[in-house]
């Protein structure tokens, strides 16, 4: 992925809970604000819970933050999400949109990841391990894409794979859903949960 590496200059450790935002120019000061708020929820560390939240956020003609929805994701994060966009919305400014066109609707996605648990591979054509059913990298990436519908990444990994298969007006469609959902995209958060060492009580 060609934007790994951004996505790594900020990375905020909590006691149990991190955060790292892909950043550039003046929106980074929104980044900061998301990441430095956001928590990953106890209850959903302890169950092994995680996943991606998406969110549809809607910018008045003055580049204010208007409202927002929830698009797909664990409904377990809502709250924390909703605490976190309620500061947000106080401090915005519209420069956080730079070069973004107002009185639109953008997307935001917060990945909640646990720092032990089974993650989806950076790349649907890495193994992660021995399956007794081994199923194809096509399979893997229409299965990302059931949990997160809205990710530019896995539509453009889909197409490498439908172009290689020769399907190529389906890998063009593809193309098309990536660069519209990148061009939509306003922020990618990522929030690391650290898993409680040692054995737990009863």
């Amino acid at each position: 992925m060609k934007k790994l590496s951004s996505l790594l200059v900020l990375i905020f450790v909590f006691s149990i809970s991190g955060a790292f935002a892909q950043t550039s120019g003046a929106r980074q000061e929104m980044n900061m604000l998301l990441s430095k708020n956001l928590k990953y929820p106890a209850e959903l560390r302890q169950s092994d819970t995680q996943g991606m939240v998406v969110i549809s956020i809607k910018i008045d003609q003055k580049g204010y933050m208007a409202d927002y929805e929830f698009l797909s994701g664990d409904s377990g994060f809502e709250d924390e999400i909703d605490r976190t966009l309620s500061i947000l919305k106080e401090n915005w400014n519209p420069s956080f949109l730079e070069d973004k066109t107002y009185n639109q609707e953008y997307l935001m996605s917060f990945d909640f990841k646990l720092s032990k648990g089974k993650q989806f591979p950076p790349n649907p054509f890495t193994s992660t391990g021995v399956n007794s059913n081994p199923i194809t990298p096509l399979e893997t990436v229409d299965k990302a894409l059931e949990e997160s519908p809205f990710s530019p990444q896995l539509y453009s990994y889909r197409a490498e794979i439908l172009e290689a298969k020769g399907k190529q007006l389906l890998a063009e469609m593809d193309l098309v859903k990536a660069k519209f959902l990148k061009d939509k995209m306003l922020t990618e958060i990522v929030i690391v949960g650290y898993a409680a060492m040692g054995p737990k009580s009863l």
